[in-house]
């Protein structure tokens, strides 16, 4: 019998992996299928302005007339929309800078714009908040999981001449090293390249112990016989005939220069600087690092793939290469930051007429979006109630007296489902004598039922919920004032006259003020809160196509607040959207 022929349209067969050795872990679970999700499209960036829309961006559409493309959501779920979408064995290079696994939460310096021109707010570091945007807090058994699926499926998105780097470091990169071997075969391994991190000085020079100084990539190819690889040259000094003895050749090769090993499968790539690049992403790499791998590895054309895009260098760097590029991340602040990096780019490529690639589009998968970034949540919550975090504990999320305490995803409320997790969780617990706390934005109407029957029956792990929408004590916590804009809008002839009048975050102003006890903040300048200002002067309600962006190159620029940009002679409806320093948008919508 023919199962093939009866598995529903929507699910696409997976490559079983046939290398050894193999890795086992509780829980392993093979990927046969995966199902594709539909696409929405939600912003383009288009400042020529040439009107192309791709609703559903699938290969065959794209391949004559490429356009970049950015994914909101899970990765493993944007993989499996772009093999549906007709991008099995298309990848050219894939680099990828996943979690690894190092028990921290990763968070990002967020400054407010142009304090240095106007004036600080306070004095130290009043103006600066940390923004978590990722916990990397992970059972080991669901780490090598998560990892297994997204590998596999990149190995079916990679091309036959395609390369895959994997950027690690000690705490995972000998158990990923066994995943790729098994997924990709052992035979297709071709270097692990150990890349400096950092001089050995300051902090790590007290150390008492070995210093690591150090991360991993892990370098392989869909069939390693057929990889491209571009090697390159430094020239020889002047006098090289003189003190070597022997004539010149093409130069150094650079993987020389930086140090490489006799021994067979290990590279040293020297440190590289972020010079004026850095974001405040703490897991962000350097762009040199970035356009050493893609010269290698790729040539002018070739579609590069990052599906953990975080602050956008992958994509920024394959932009200023003329390489086509696809990029992905479940984490909305990172994708705006991507999308804002990438505008700024692309317009100074077209101010000097030097870009393949003029627009990129944006597209939701799984119809994913974050009511609050989740992470965030989590942290201020945390921070509001007193819950002590712990880094150690693979289900609980911390402490709050002698309790420990559960925290629900505030993207939906408490469930049965999960109280009956914790119920499970209890059960492989038989000494845990502690009572738990639950955190949580809304409740089903059976889940206080349950408790009073469960509190009833247990003398020793009592439940007690925080609601954080009525909770008496706590309930103050969620009550959200959204940002707000003042903007005129007005026609004169061909043109729209676009001014800001005022921006108003509750949001950042009572961050600041969590963490600034002593005094209120105020803040000199409205616009020092907005990270960009984008436009659409043609919005048809469904897609923001941005034809005009106020992307600050540096953080202590502000955003103009004015702009004049053509407009359609017929009536038309102008949006203009604003995102603040944490992310926050406000979009604002006129007819002229």
């Amino acid at each position: 019998m023919n199962m093939e022929a009866k598995m529903p349209e929507n699910k696409i067969k997976v490559t079983p992996a046939k290398g050894r050795p193999m890795l086992n872990w509780v829980g392993k679970k093979p990927l046969d299928y995966v199902k594709g999700f539909p696409t929405q499209l939600v912003e383009v960036f288009d400042p020529l302005n040439t009107g192309r829309i791709v609703t559903t961006p699938t290969y065959d559409e794209l391949k004559d007339n490429w356009q970049n493309l950015l994914f909101h959501g899970d990765n493993k779920d944007v993989l499996a929309t772009l093999l549906e979408l007709g991008f099995r064995g298309k990848i050219d290079l894939t680099y990828i800078d996943p979690p690894f696994k190092s028990g921290a939460d990763y968070v990002r310096k967020v400054e407010l714009r142009g304090l240095k021109k106007l004036g600080r707010i306070a004095e130290d570091e009043a103006s600066i908040l940390q923004q978590t945007m990722y916990f990397d807090i992970w059972n080991n058994d669901t780490y090598l999981q998560f990892m297994y699926e997204r590998l596999m499926l990149l190995k079916e998105l990679l091309s036959e001449t395609g390369s895959i780097y994997v950027h690690l470091d000690w705490h995972v990169s000998h158990y990923i090293k066994l995943l790729m071997d098994e997924i990709f075969g052992e035979d297709n391994f071709i270097r692990e390249i150990i890349w400096r991190i950092g001089w050995v000085s300051g902090y790590k020079s007290t150390a008492d112990n070995w210093i690591r100084n150090h991360e991993t990539i892990l370098y392989y190819g869909k069939n390693k016989n057929k990889v491209v690889f571009n090697k390159m040259y430094t020239p020889y000094p002047p006098d090289y005939e003189r003190w070597m003895g022997r004539p010149k050749g093409k130069g150094f090769a650079i993987e020389d220069v930086w140090g490489v090993f006799p021994q067979e499968g290990v590279t040293s790539l020297q440190v590289v600087s972020f010079s004026s690049e850095y974001t405040g992403f703490v897991t962000q790499k350097p762009e040199g690092l970035l356009e050493r791998i893609i010269k290698a590895s790729s040539n002018e054309g070739d579609l590069i793939l990052d599906c953990f895009i975080g602050s956008g260098t992958t994509a920024r760097v394959a932009q200023n290469l003329s390489r086509r590029w696809i990029g992905c991340d479940i984490n909305k602040g990172a994708i705006q930051l991507t999308s804002e990096r990438l505008q700024g780019i692309i317009s100074e490529q077209i101010k000097k007429e030097e870009t393949k690639y003029p627009t990129f589009s944006l597209y939701k998968v799984n119809d994913y979006d974050l009511r609050l970034l989740q992470t965030e949540a989590i942290e201020l919550a945390a921070q509001h109630i007193g819950i002590q975090r712990t880094r150690t504990d693979r289900f609980f999320d911390g402490y709050l007296g002698k309790n420990i305490v559960k925290i629900i995803d505030f993207n939906h409320p408490l469930t049965l489902l999960d109280l009956e997790l914790i119920q499970d969780e209890l059960k492989k617990r038989p000494d845990e004598d502690r009572d738990i706390t639950i955190v949580c934005l809304g409740k089903e109407l059976a889940v206080d039922p349950w408790i009073d029957e469960w509190n009833k029956k247990h003398p020793v792990n009592k439940i007690r919920i925080i609601e954080l929408k009525t909770d008496k004590k706590y309930g103050s916590f969620l009550i959200h004032k959204p940002a707000e804009a003042k903007i005129s809008i007005k026609r004169k002839n061909s043109k729209a006259i676009i001014e800001i009048k005022d921006f108003i975050s509750p949001t950042i102003i009572e961050r600041l003020n969590i963490d600034n006890k002593l005094f209120k903040v105020k803040i000199p300048d409205s616009r020092s809160i907005i990270d960009c200002v984008l436009i659409d002067n043609n919005y048809d309600g469904n897609t923001f196509h941005i034809i005009f962006s106020d992307v600050p190159e540096k953080k202590n620029d502000l955003v103009s607040g004015k702009y004049e940009v053509e407009v359609p002679k017929k009536k038309t409806k102008v949006a203009v959207k604003i995102i603040d320093m944490l992310g926050e948008e406000v979009l604002f919508i006129k007819e002229i």
